[in-house]
């Protein structure tokens, strides 16, 4: 006797081999009488259509000589013998592709050219990589289903062979409810052999739950009391030899003739455990979704939605079918502009910012595509957050970028001895102050407040800050606020519609309309009542206004450059002024000196007013001529004077200058003529029209009377005896700033 120490002899050792050699070659052979008495065609082919293996059947099908013809060394034999090449390409790829088993309906052409009719089921083998091996399956006629089942029942031998080639665990139960026959597949679901089961186990015994074996015992009486009226397909739980539970689908129906049924059981615990992991992370991620401070929500190609999260649903109110997406969620007719459903059907990921329209708020939208199991795009979702806080931070520092660009280059681009800013003339120390002020307010959006004596120029700055500024494209409209009556000024600045009030023929708008992405100059900012301060402060920070007549509101975007020549604060403290109103105006202030506080400017001034008035002169006589430069003692006088109607009074004075001849400074307002003493008639040098004589003299006169009260016109009014508005009318006409 042999220990186990003792190693084994040779002879022994060569006489297993033999044995397992023998055994071998009888499994070979059995196999392949098995794989040619198989009453199915089966073949195995390469994916790219080269015939590797086909049983005898499906030669024979085909109308080869399984003994003569050499099929295997064509290598196109596939492609001669299938009807439409281009439906056999399709099924290839789709084969390739799909790694569950696939049935198609296939036609066939002969070897001696008639056609066949098949069904044709097959699935792909593959390497261990998951990379495609080779394609096997099976080929049948369509008329040979019921030729099948017989000679199934009929031969033995082959029923047998196909049933323990079946993957799935398959067994026979008897009427009884005993099990006749049981496959491999079987035997390593239960834990039994063959021997243990074959006309010795009932089929109940598996049954894990008295609830399910109750359930199935019934459906196996209705089954052959009526085949139709019990369920072919439904799951149990198994129990096996050793005790352990499987959940089980059993697909069951009856053998055709008999009182057996057949059964196909499949090990489905993975399944239900990735379930149940499933389920699990589907609660999770459920939470997960709805503590998500943002929105998510999914739909078709269509824009038809599939699901949103409680957050979405509650802030739009929505209710299932309420229609396309952009409806539901941006109430708009069409696609959305930012729509990336396209993109994510074409299965890209579209990342996007935008501005919802209905609530002004900024969004990022992350769209990904949503696989189906056959890998095609089913469903874009998408992930809303909402970033209008830091997207408000973005703008205002690339806003502040921008700004401190433009003024850094615009303090580049001018020197600092500049002597003269748009109309603007001066380069004494306070002017080159304040054309920096004017600068740095031209490269802001923000409202500005001009301070200065009457005659200073503050329209002129206010039209530099807008020429140099973003909105310079746009309509620069100045408004004297103090030559509007009370009662006109909401119509004046907001318009009105047609029917209005009496005399309202036709729509018309307002400074606020025409200044739309311009700039709304408020000259005597001071005269605006409180009452009408309360309505442009709400139009001006967002609230809006409707027009005279009008239910629409309109929103403006305009920039306020206001002027006074008052002191604003006072006027708050009087309660004149609306506090709210001040500092919604007094953002940005810029003081003008007076001429009196900068008397070096005045040899530029007077230059430049007179070559001013000197080219006027050329264009009217169209002669043009040389400027004659001031005597000294003119240029001394203008440089003593006080000045107390500004750059205005220099401008007036000189222009007297070139009709008189002589200077003028009309400090004091000329005596009215009594009744006994007649009005000299100012005889001029030269004859000229009694209407330029008039017109002359009355534009003097205004002058005069306009310096005396240092250029308040509601004074001058007075003074004059006639209403604000007509004498702005007046001095409109004359050409008077």
């Amino acid at each position: 006797m042999k220990t186990a120490e003792q190693p084994e002899n040779h002879a022994t050792m060569d006489t297993r081999k033999d044995e397992r050699s023998r055994t071998e070659m009888y499994e070979t052979n059995w196999y392949q009488d098995l794989f040619d008495s198989v009453p199915v065609g089966i073949f195995q082919t390469s994916t790219d259509g080269k015939l590797l293996a086909a049983n005898r059947v499906l030669l024979e099908m085909l109308g080869f000589d399984p003994d003569m013809d050499d099929v295997y060394n064509d290598p196109g034999v596939v492609s001669q013998l299938t009807l439409s090449p281009e439906r056999r390409r399709e099924i290839m790829e789709k084969a390739v592709r799909h790694g569950t088993l696939l049935t198609y309906k296939q036609t066939f052409r002969r070897k001696d050219g008639t056609e066949i009719d098949t069904e044709l089921r097959m699935r792909t083998a593959r390497h261990a990589d998951a990379s495609a091996a080779y394609i096997e399956g099976f080929v049948r006629p369509d008329t040979a289903d019921n030729e099948i089942v017989r000679t199934l029942i009929e031969n033995e031998k082959h029923y047998k062979s196909i049933f323990e080639i079946t993957g799935a665990g398959t067994i026979i139960i008897e009427n009884d409810m005993t099990i006749s026959l049981a496959n491999a597949g079987f035997e390593r679901i239960s834990g039994f052999s063959k021997a243990e089961l074959e006309g010795k186990k009932p089929w109940p015994d598996f049954i894990a739950f008295d609830a399910d074996r109750e359930r199935m015992m019934q459906y196996h009486r209705f089954r052959r009391q009526n085949a139709y009226t019990a369920p072919t397909r439904y799951e149990f739980t198994l129990k096996d030899k050793s005790g352990r539970l499987k959940n089980m689908l059993l697909s069951v129906d009856m053998i055709p003739g008999t009182a057996r049924s057949v059964a196909s059981l499949i090990d489905i615990t993975s399944v239900k455990d990735a379930e149940k992991s499933l389920r699990e992370s589907e609660s999770r991620l459920s939470g997960i979704i709805e503590a998500f401070d943002g929105f998510i929500y999914t739909c078709s190609r269509e824009h038809r939605i599939g699901f949103m999260n409680n957050a979405l649903a509650r802030a739009i109110h929505y209710r299932p079918g309420d229609g396309p997406c952009h409806r539901v969620l941006f109430r708009r007719k069409e696609k959305c502009p930012w729509c990336a459903t396209e993109q994510v059907f074409n299965g890209e990921t579209v990342q996007v910012e935008f501005e919802n329209p209905n609530d002004g708020r900024w969004y990022y939208a992350m769209s990904t595509p949503v696989y189906s199991t056959d890998e095609t795009v089913e469903q874009c979702q998408t992930i809303l957050i909402d970033i209008h806080e830091r997207k408000q931070r973005e703008f205002l520092i690339r806003e502040r970028e921008a700004r401190l660009e433009k003024e850094n280059r615009r303090l580049r681009e001018t020197p600092r001895d500049r002597y003269r800013l748009g109309d603007i003339v001066g380069k004494s120390e306070p002017m080159q102050k304040m054309y920096e002020l004017i600068l740095r307010a031209a490269a802001t959006n923000a409202n500005v407040i001009i301070y200065g004596e009457s005659g200073t120029g503050k329209e002129l700055a206010a039209s530099a800050i807008h020429k140099l500024s973003e909105r310079s494209a746009n309509r620069f409209i100045p408004v004297n606020c103090g030559a509007i009556p009370s009662e006109l000024l909401e119509s004046e600045f907001f318009g009105y519609r047609k029917g209005a009030f009496t005399g309202a023929d036709k729509d018309k708008p307002g400074v606020l309309d025409l200044a739309e992405n311009g700039t709304l100059f408020l000259d005597e900012l001071a005269e605006i009542s409180t009452g009408m301060q309360v309505k442009l402060l709400r139009a001006i920070e967002g609230g809006g206004y409707t027009p005279v007549g009008g239910s629409r509101l309109r929103k403006p975007d305009v920039r306020i450059i206001a002027a006074t020549n008052g002191n604003l604060r006072k006027l708050v403290e009087s309660g004149a002024m609306r506090e709210d109103f001040f500092y919604r105006i007094h953002i940005i202030p810029i003081y003008i000196p007076p001429l009196r506080e900068r008397k070096e400017d005045i040899p530029l001034l007077a230059e430049y007013f007179m070559e001013r008035i000197h080219s006027t002169r050329s264009a009217k006589s169209h002669a043009a001529g040389k400027v004659k430069a001031l005597p000294g003692h003119v240029l001394d006088s203008l440089m003593n004077h006080h000045w107390p109607g500004n750059i205005r009074e220099l401008e007036n004075t000189l222009q007297r200058f070139v009709d008189l001849g002589h200077i003028d400074f009309a400090n004091c307002l000329p005596q009215s003529p009594s009744r006994e003493e007649p009005l000299a008639p100012m005889i001029p040098d030269r004859t000229e029209p009694l209407r330029d004589a008039m017109a002359r003299f009355e534009r003097n006169y205004l002058i005069q009377v306009l310096e005396h009260q240092r250029w308040n016109r509601s004074r001058a009014a007075e003074m004059l005896g006639v209403e604000r508005k007509t004498l702005y009318l007046k001095l409109k006409k004359l050409g008077i700033g």
